[in-house]
């Protein structure tokens, strides 16, 4: 876009011209208002050799590349020796190292053949239906296809926190311009306008160069003409406004130009003045636009002022747009019919009136697109057609596309690309179409990219399209351009014009597309000239079509292909499309290969073949390897140029069987004959490369034929290799190297490769049958066995396996890792190893699916099928032959010494001596472990073996100890000896479940036997009695021996230990205090019961009645214990089960309240009811007693007389105590119920918790004296 001249590319302003009271003008420029708009700035000029839009186009870059950074790095290039991994390419492994490279020959194989641009496939995946020759796809069919914005109403822009967009030498972004433009004019210093006769003018161009910029800069819209009021009464200084008013109007008049007058003076003026009327007169303008101006108030002027000058403005453009449509009715060449449709639309961007201008402007390209050329052998008016179709295609996508009207643009630059698609000129000017071609496209990708509400995630709105379609014509100018290189750059004309600078602007153009004239002035035709307009714009052209020849000689095409691919990329890179972005990728590298930067080449083309790979596009893949050869050889990298040959001759890529077999040779021609290549490839120390075991070229696999054998016998290791190389082809040696280096292995081949310079006669070779060289044949895969003589018991591993081809520095070891794809061992290893019950010979009988071999004893596997790959062999001791069993009742319960019974089975000979150890997992912080007793006096790790009989047992009971619930992994390990000296070892796992064995549920009630039911938020009383119920529940499959249950109060310290997380106020302050109870057990159940048998599912409870003594937010107040043993065990096995309390949380109790009254009574013998009441706060407290009757008071059968207060208020001090007497005479026999006393404590305004009971009871039995004395 830095082609276009800035009058185009800026939406333009309405001018105002100011006349007159010069020293105002500055003042009224910055005090305009502002308004924010969305447009272009330019933020560097424009070199003045780069062209603007001529016949020809500029041989420098369009955008200006600001930076010159490569778009991707890398570290060096490794030369020589060294180690290289086959797959997958790593597209970093080449750096950005620049190389200086003497003109290098490639060799004449049919795979050195340089090729076509863009591979068939390539091209037919990512350019489907892209345009060919510069032709655009059909657009609009793909825009139908895309989420674009809906076109409707034009809406510009509204958003002012769009961040601005950069682009080449032009950034987009809200600013806040002027609402127009104001310049200072001297009276009668316009141009007067010539009038034409339409009828029989011919014009000699389309367009003139400097209409646009006289419209923006030299004609006004609006004169505001200011005159300074005289203070003299002088009528001389009077007529000279007159004059001034005058010579203006007269100026003004032939361009209709709209006037404002200014009366500025510093008095106030009366309207009706006579000479105010007078200079209003001869003004002629309405009286709304004649205004005073007080220069105490200039500012409320100015806003007046510009809206009434907005309205004019306004007004005479679209006066303007009415003459014109007058005179597109008269004239009859197309060039004016052009021009004035042009004009209209360029008055009507003035107002702002987006429907009309583009309109207008689709109006001009269509009249433009019909104009039929004749007689232009030159080329000349298809350049300046071509140029202005340029013109009118920006204006109408820029409109656009600022407008939100996307699906518009795309269609009408899909309209633009194929109507100027074909060229029609000279041939030697066609590279100058596909610069235009090129400029077009990447024009059209500058104005997406910079547009702020373009959607670039879809295909088609995605600059980087465009960029690379612009790339493109950018190569077939280079290709149109070779033809004319050799002919004109010896040519005297063109070789002037080799140190000039190209300067082409619109101010030195008559007509735009039209070559500058060579004349003084561009727009008049020098006195005394004798040649025509046309014969001066044929001779301007052949300087013009000379300068640009120049100019193209000197050009770097890489440099500007390149910029726009990496431009693509870049928006590319937005939509996630991969096939374009490796397409990029490609073409880049392409041109790096053709301009012979083989570095940069290679890096690209190493991303662009690690692409391919990943997604497996095989053809692709062929491609960018056989440039990736051609790079790494003309850059002399041997070790790079051997790797990628070998994924060149992968079977699974699209190569010719002639293009593998000659990459075969030019491999061992760098080993054997490197003078054979041109240039010449040479290793110069051994390369190590580093294969995967299913490499499609050459692959290797291994097998140990049994997971284990045993020490001082023999076994056997397999290789197999298989080799697809088109060739034969002969290696030097094999080595298999194993964990142990003294069962190290190598097979070295008899006939020597070096000396065969890697050829060999096949004749005498039979396919797949065994023989003792190293050569294989096209896919022929062989077996390699290796007898091992074991030694010490020991894990024996294959850990690498090395094929070598050739000797000395000159040398490939293709290594395989086998320890890090092989499995170790098959399953039947850990089985074996667990249970220690072998079958003999029966390890390895299991048939697998999949076409996998059955390997016996004996067997081979067949290298051509599938097998059980085994990298390692276990070496073990003697076979073992023994049974380990343990009996025991699971499972075990917590704290609980769980017996265990080992019994060992001999099936093997005598055994003479051994040891037995035993582990248990330790990994939890509780406490656990083996003991020989039921308790912890002697702890258990070893124990000796004693001397076993064949097919004898030994048994030995243990005791297991652990104190939380856990998963035991008893681990027995037993190593023996027989008589006859043999040593073996074996080990088994047992698993034993801890389990508590008991689920237990703790109720708490009061002394009422009211249940407690929120513990929390009701919380337990201290200092009052609590009743506790403890209910167990057994859950095991047999039956136990409940000995004794007790409950075990918790100490202050640990109730602050164990409640610290919940109970955050329980701290320790005295240590006199650290052993003090939590709470005070007054009574257990069953301190009278001896033992109870208890049987699944079945319950046992016990009560317990305790005092809290302790206040707090959550607390425990300690363990029930439960003492028990297993139905038939001995009395010493007794085990003890603490089982933690539930929390609660502890309230404090204001008043203690303790009620005594007699168990029972006796009719006519009195009883006293005390009631105590202790105050255990600190303040003084006051109580009422009411005493309410019993339903039977007042009745002839009323059951008690009493003596004592009845109702009464009484107050108690802060830790003292009251205690109310009452005496009570029972009446009657039988269940009675006592009287209510009832106290209520003032302060609190709530009755005792102790007397809230109502339903108090007592029993009073008869009185056998009163009986016996009436009898």
């Amino acid at each position: 876009m830095n082609e276009l001249p800035d009058d185009l590319i800026l939406t333009p302003q309405p001018l105002i011209g100011l006349v007159g009271c010069q020293n105002l003008h500055f003042y009224i420029d910055k005090n305009i208002s502002l308004k924010p708009s969305l447009d272009f700035e330019r933020i560097h000029t424009p070199s003045t050799n780069s062209p603007t839009i001529t016949a020809t186009s500029s041989p420098t870059p369009i955008t200006p590349n600001l930076s010159t950074a490569n778009p991707t790095g890398g570290s060096g290039l490794i030369s020589g020796g060294g180690s290289y991994s086959s797959s997958p390419i790593d597209p970093y492994s080449v750096n950005n190292t620049t190389f200086q490279l003497s003109d290098l020959t490639i060799q004449s194989d049919d795979i050195w053949k340089t090729p076509t641009k863009g591979n068939p496939l390539l091209t037919a995946t990512v350019n489907s239906g892209s345009p060919s020759n510069g032709s655009n796809s059909s657009l609009s069919n793909l825009v139908q296809q895309q989420s674009l914005l809906t076109p409707g109403q034009p809406q510009q822009l509204q958003n002012p926190s769009i961040q601005p967009v950069i682009v080449g030498g032009w950034r987009v972004q809200y600013n806040n311009l002027p609402i127009f433009k104001v310049s200072t004019f001297e009276p009668g210093s316009l141009s007067t306008k010539k009038d034409k006769k339409l009828e029989s003018y011919i014009p000699m161009g389309i367009l003139k160069a400097n209409w646009i910029h006289k419209h923006k800069a030299s004609i006004p819209s609006v004169i505001s003409l200011f005159i300074q009021w005289p203070e003299d009464k002088n009528p001389k200084s009077h007529d000279q406004i007159l004059a001034q008013i005058d010579l203006v109007k007269g100026n003004i008049k032939s361009r209709n130009i709209k006037l404002m007058v200014v009366i500025v003076t510093s008095v106030n003026l009366d309207n009706h003045d006579e000479k105010v009327v007078l200079v209003r007169r001869r003004a002629d303008v309405d009286p709304k636009y004649f205004l005073f101006l007080n220069k105490q108030d200039l500012k409320p002027f100015v806003r007046k002022w510009e809206r009434l000058a907005l309205e004019l403005s306004d007004q005479y453009y679209k006066d303007l747009c009415q003459t014109i449509r007058s005179q597109i009715t008269r004239t009859i060449h197309p060039f004016l019919a052009i021009r004035y449709h042009f004009k209209i639309a360029y008055y009507s961007e003035f107002r702002n009136d987006i429907p009309s201008t583009l309109k207008f402007y689709k109006d001009s390209y269509s009249l433009l697109k019909d104009y039929k050329i004749n007689n232009d052998n030159k080329g000349i008016r298809f350049a300046e057609v071509r140029n202005l179709a340029s013109f009118f295609n920006f204006k109408i996508c820029k409109i656009s596309l600022w407008n939100n009207l996307i699906h518009e643009s795309l269609q009408q630059f899909e309209k633009h690309s194929k109507l100027y698609r074909i060229y029609m000129g000279p041939g030697e000017k066609e590279f100058t179409h596909s610069i235009w071609l090129a400029r077009e496209y990447q024009i059209f990708a500058e104005l997406l990219e910079m547009c702020p509400n373009t959607n670039k995630s879809t295909f088609i709105t995605n600059p980087g399209f465009y960029y690379q379609i612009s790339a493109k014509h950018l190569s077939s100018r280079r290709e149109n351009f070779k033809a004319l290189s050799d002919h004109f750059k010896t040519s005297p004309k063109v070789l002037k014009f080799r140190d000039s600078k190209q300067r082409y602007d619109l101010t030195n153009l008559h007509y735009i597309g039209q070559p500058p004239p060579d004349l003084s002035h561009p727009l008049e035709l020098q006195s005394g000239n004798t040649e025509t307009h046309d014969e001066l714009v044929i001779a301007a052209d052949e300087d013009d079509f000379n300068k640009s020849v120049a100019a193209e000689l000197s050009l770097n095409y890489t440099t500007l292909i390149i910029d726009q691919l990496n431009k693509a990329y870049d928006q590319s890179t937005v939509s996630g499309n991969h096939r374009i972005l490796s397409y990029i990728e490609s073409q880049i590298a392409y041109e790096y290969f053709t301009s012979k930067q083989y570095d940069l080449a290679l890096k690209y083309y190493s991303k662009n073949a690690f692409t391919y790979r990943r997604e497996k596009w095989t053809t692709l893949l062929t491609h960018s390897l056989s440039m990736l050869l051609k790079s790494v050889h003309l850059l002399n990298l041997p070790t790079n140029f051997i790797g990628y040959a070998l994924d060149y001759l992968s079977p699974e890529l699209n190569n010719t069987p002639s293009d593998r077999s000659n990459i075969q040779k030019n491999i061992q021609s760098i080993l054997y004959e490197p003078n054979k290549l041109s240039p010449p490839l040479s290793l110069s120390a051994p390369l190590d490369i580093n294969m995967d075991h299913t490499h499609p070229l050459i692959n290797c696999r291994v097998q140990f034929p049994q997971s284990f054998t045993f020490t001082h016998s023999t076994t056997e290791f397999y290789v197999v290799i298989g080799s697809h190389f088109p060739n034969p082809i002969g290696f030097s040696s094999l080595k298999v190297l194993f964990s142990e280096k003294s069962y190290n292995k190598t097979l070295t081949d008899n006939n020597s490769s070096v000396a065969n310079k890697g050829q060999y006669s096949v004749s005498n070779i039979q396919k797949d049958k065994e023989r003792s060289d190293l050569i294989f044949l096209p896919d022929e895969s062989r077996l390699f066995s290796f007898k091992l003589n074991t030694k010490e018991k020991m894990e024996l591993e294959c850990l690498s396996v090395i094929l070598e081809m050739g000797e000395g520095n000159s040398k490939i070891n293709f290594i395989w890792n086998v320890q890090d794809w092989a499995i170790k061992s098959d399953e039947t290893e850990n089985e074996e190893l667990t249970n220690i019950q072998p079958t003999p010979n029966n390890s390895n009988n299991k048939s697998n699916n999949n076409n996998v071999t059955t390997v016996n004893e004996n067997e081979k596997p067949d290298p051509y099928k599938k097998f059980l790959e085994r990298s390692s062999i276990r070496i073990l001791d003697h076979e073992s032959l023994i049974q380990i069993k343990c009996n025991h009742n699971s499972p075990a319960i917590v704290n609980e010494f769980y017996e265990i019974e080992l019994e060992i089975v001999n099936n093997d000979k005598e055994i003479k001596k051994g040891s037995i150890t035993f582990e248990i997992n330790q990994q939890n912080q509780f406490e656990k472990g083996i003991y020989l007793s039921p308790d912890r006096t002697q702890p258990l790790s070893q124990l000796d073996l004693e001397r076993i009989l064949e097919k004898k047992s030994f048994k030995k009971k243990f005791y297991i100890y652990s104190s939380a619930v856990d998963e035991n992994k008893l681990l027995i390990n037993i190593s023996y000896e027989t008589k006859t000296g043999e040593i073996s070892h074996t080990s088994k796992m047992f698993i034993i479940p801890v389990q508590i064995g008991f689920n237990t549920q703790f109720q708490f009630f009061n002394d009422h036997f009211q249940l407690i039911s929120d513990l929390y938020d009701t919380g337990v009383p201290t200092r009052e009695q609590l009743l506790l119920l403890c209910d167990i529940r057994s859950n095991l499959p047999y039956n136990v021996i409940i000995e004794k249950t007790s409950l075990q109060i918790s100490s202050f310290a640990e109730s602050a230990r164990n409640s610290s997380l919940l109970s955050p106020n329980l701290t320790l302050t005295d240590e006199t205090i650290a052993n003090m109870p939590v709470a005070e057990l007054n009574s257990n159940s069953n301190n009278t019961i001896t033992s109870v048998e208890l049987s699944k599912d079945n319950n046992h409870s016990s009560w317990f009645n305790l005092v809290p003594l302790l206040i707090s937010e959550s607390i425990s107040f300690g363990n029930f214990v439960i003492e028990w043993k297993r139905k038939g065990a001995n009395v010493n096995q007794i085990s003890i089960l603490p089982i933690a309390l539930p929390h609660v949380r502890t309230t404090s109790n204001s008043f203690i309240t303790n009620v005594e009254v007699a168990q029972f009574g006796v009719v006519g013998v009195p009883f006293i009811q005390t009631i105590t009441i202790q105050n255990n706060t600190h303040f003084l407290q006051e109580f009422e007693l009411v005493v309410i009757n019993s339903p039977s008071y007042g009745n002839s059968d009323m059951p008690f007389f009493f003596s004592g207060d009845k109702q009464s208020s009484f107050s108690i001090h802060p830790d003292s105590t009251h205690e109310i007497k009452h005496v009570l005479l029972p009446l009657v026999a039988g269940k009675l119920i006592l009287p209510h006393f009832k106290i209520i404590s003032k302060r609190f305004n709530k009755e005792l918790a102790k007397t809230k009971n109502v339903n108090s009871f007592i029993f009073i039995k008869p009185n056998l004296e009163w009986i016996s004395q009436n009898q």
